[in-house]
């Protein structure tokens, strides 16, 4: 018996039955579906982080229009503008969960 005919003799019934090759081939599909979900987590932890730093952003702005009518003992238009836009970064807020319930 020569190289060929052994290693054919020892291959063709591993992976002719096709247990081997089930194993492999579910193996295969939990290591793409556990990469997949992965991914998901990541942009779900992006989106969140982006909402985050919004939020803090406009508290800043929030501080800083406080400030400088304190400052100059005046209110002006700008506390109305930070109002509406804290009115619409809530209410997406809302519609976000809302979507995802």
């Amino acid at each position: 018996m020569d190289i060929p005919e052994i290693l054919t003799s020892l291959i063709f019934p591993i992976f002719g039955s096709g247990g081997v090759v089930i194993w492999a081939l579910n193996r295969y599909a939990k290591k793409v579906d556990r990469n997949d979900e992965k991914i998901k987590t990541l942009e779900r932890i992006n989106e969140r982080l982006e909402l985050l730093q919004s939020g803090l952003v406009m508290a800043l702005e929030n501080d800083r229009v406080i400030f400088k009518a304190l400052r100059t003992h005046e209110i002006n238009g700008e506390s109305e503008d930070q109002e509406q836009k804290m009115d619409e970064y809530f209410i997406s807020l809302l519609n976000r969960d809302g979507d995802k319930k």
